[in-house]
């Protein structure tokens, strides 16, 4: 047996140091189990983080046997690769049909071991964060945490278990200003998710079906979201905006309701269309009439609006239970999966701090189903239309800072109301520039402390952050920081490393450093790449003395816009015995030497073709 899986390009092992008892763990997902893995490329040993969700091959539904490979390739895999231009859809990197002799123990499923004759591997970008239902109760409000138990293991503690002590730490810190900060941040959540879900749905055409906390991943440097988890999505078209699905009657009397091969969606947050009719004798929960398993945008939204209701009330809509004697459905059953209760969702259940804007968008995404939800103006239809009530509705929300009014009169008193105001804006710019740059610097040192390859639109982003946010006496230095990292970490930089260097540069415009810093990305430069990379050093228009540029700027002429061949043929006489640049002069030896452009030279100079020869023979000796 082994702990290696092997793909078509890489080869993968679980992450045995990530995790609260460091095995890799991640989650149970709807149908998978999802590992932090480790991805190695076949001929090397450079290794890059990924996530390894294993999927069962067979799945007995409803007495049926569906063969969930195949549905997967065939279904999903397009859609993934449909939305993999969306930064802010996780991307699919490889599907491993048959695990070989790899077998995992877990005691986190019924059978105990995962290997080749149950299940497949489906490799995702890892996202370094938490999910959304983590960031609410863990990252923000300290709702739960991690204690140690026997053999040197850790294990998660609900708040419900908190000492009293801890429960007075936790209502102290929920104070009015706290709770703001967090309004504002789910807001900004809000937003980012309904960006996302316009191109998803409205310009992709794809239903979720699937959205709730759980599904939705929040960067840990940056806060931005990531949706995941597309095994419930369906196709729509614009003709026909209505994915069907024939849904299993089911008894409401019994447990099974809560599985969620049931349903579209999860427990909780699936619109009442998402939910199978009724069998044997027993009653639908909701006053729905409608047809079941006739799915739609407004099935996301209202999902949408089950999630954004749950991050601000804070309420176990799935609830995890250790409590043997608790049965979560029957509780479900009797206080929840009701109109009352499941529809027209409002904020009384929390603090009266969230503004009542942000509760009526919940009650319109939630809102009671009737015969003509789908087309009703008391329903959302587009995110577009639920984006621009959360920025509304954000716009209004109260201020955290109270006593700036006073400052700000006095001030007035004082300097004059014109004197005034240039001095506020000038403490404020500086104090935002500052904040601003701790904040870029702080990403910077977190990235770059456990950086790889698959991270560099990050690092690029979060380059550009902190240059732009540096005042003039941080420049340099800020710049230094940024080159060094990025030379030291790969020794040859990529022709998007030295795209970024080049951005940076025409940023900051300072022409007194420019040959300096042209000179260490040509010296710098990975020598596959030196077309692309001269390709954007050009774009600088260096006009002091530049080996590098004067280089660069040959090698783009010759192989890209085919001119100025005599003028890169004495460049490279000028240059040929310079060893610092070496790689870049043999680079511009061999895009010089082809018939054309001998003929050209030897027409234009006294040079016969034999001490054309010699000479390029001469420098790659």
């Amino acid at each position: 047996m082994s702990r290696e899986i092997i793909g078509n390009s890489f080869k993968y092992i679980i992450d045995e140091s990530y995790g609260i008892n460091k095995d890799g763990f991640i989650a149970i997902g709807t149908e998978s189990i999802v590992y932090k893995g480790l991805k190695t490329k076949s001929d090397g040993d450079l290794q890059f983080s990924c996530v390894l969700k294993f999927k069962p091959k067979i799945q007995i539904i409803d007495g049926k046997e569906i063969n969930r490979l195949e549905t997967f390739k065939t279904e999903e895999w397009g859609i993934f690769e449909e939305l993999r231009e969306c930064r802010s859809v996780v991307r699919i990197d490889d599907v491993v049909d048959d695990l070989g002799d790899f077998s995992l123990p877990c005691e986190h499923i019924s059978s105990e071991v995962i290997d080749a004759s149950s299940y497949f591997c489906v490799v995702e970008e890892f996202i370094d964060g938490w999910n959304l239902d983590e960031f609410c109760r863990e990252e923000f409000w300290k709702l739960r945490k991690i204690v140690p138990i026997e053999n040197g293991l850790q294990k998660k503690v609900e708040y419900s278990e908190f000492s009293v002590e801890e429960k007075k730490a936790i209502a102290i810190s929920y104070n009015y200003d706290n709770q703001l900060k967090y309004q504002n941040q789910i807001l900004l959540f809000m937003i980012n998710l309904c960006e996302i879900m316009e191109f998803v749905t409205e310009q992709k055409n794809i239903l979720h079906l699937d959205i709730k906390p759980e599904n939705i991943m929040v960067t840990r440097y940056g806060k931005e979201l990531v949706l995941i988890d597309f095994g419930r999505s369906k196709r729509v078209t614009t003709a026909d905006r209505f994915a069907i699905s024939s849904l299993t009657p089911v008894d409401y009397n019994k447990n099974e309701t809560q599985e969620k091969q049931y349903q579209y969606g999860a427990l909780g947050y699936a619109a009442p269309e998402c939910f199978c009719e009724a069998a044997a004798g027993s009653n639908f929960p909701f006053s729905y009439k409608g047809e079941q398993g006739k799915m739609s945008i407004e099935s996301d939204i209202f999902s949408f609006g089950a999630t954004f209701w749950e991050c601000l009330n804070m309420f176990e809509i799935i609830t995890k239970t250790n409590s043997a004697n608790f049965d979560i459905y029957d509780f479900y059953k009797e206080h929840f999966l009701n109109d009352a209760a499941y529809c027209n969702r409002d904020l009384s259940l929390t603090t009266t701090t969230y503004h009542l804007k942000l509760e009526k968008i919940i009650k319109k995404c939630t809102r009671t189903r009737n015969h003509d939800f789908t087309t009703s103006d008391k329903f959302y239809h587009s995110y577009k239309d639920l984006r621009k009530d959360i920025e509304l509705a954000k716009d209004s929300v109260p201020t955290i800072i109270k006593d700036e009014d006073v400052k700000v009169r006095t001030a007035f008193h004082l300097c004059g109301v014109m004197i005034s105001l240039a001095l506020v804006f000038l403490i404020i710019n500086s104090i935002y520039h500052l904040q601003a740059y701790k904040i870029a610097e702080h990403k910077w040192d977190n990235l770059t402390a456990t950086y790889n390859d698959t991270q560099f639109s990050k690092l690029n982003q979060i380059a550009h952050d902190y240059i732009s946010s540096a005042s003039a006496n941080r420049i340099d230095s800020t710049y230094d920081k940024i080159v060094n990292f990025t030379y030291q970490n790969n020794g040859n930089i990529s022709d998007y490393e030295a795209t970024m260097l080049v951005e940076l540069l025409i940023y900051i415009g300072n022409r007194d450093n420019l040959p300096k810093r042209v000179d260490e990305i040509m010296l710098y430069a990975d020598p596959g790449n030196f077309k692309a990379i001269s390709n954007e050093i050009v774009k600088l228009d260096v006009f002091d003395e530049c080996t590098g540029y004067e280089l660069a700027t040959a090698i783009y002429n010759v192989e890209v816009s085919k001119t100025n061949v005599i003028e890169a043929y004495d460049t490279l006489q000028k240059y040929k015995d310079n060893k610092d640049f070496r790689n870049a002069v043999i680079k511009l030896k061999n895009v010089l030497d082809n018939d054309e452009n001998i003929r050209f030279i030897m027409d234009r100079t006294q040079h016969t073709r034999q001490e054309i020869l010699e000479f390029f023979n001469s420098i790659t000796k």
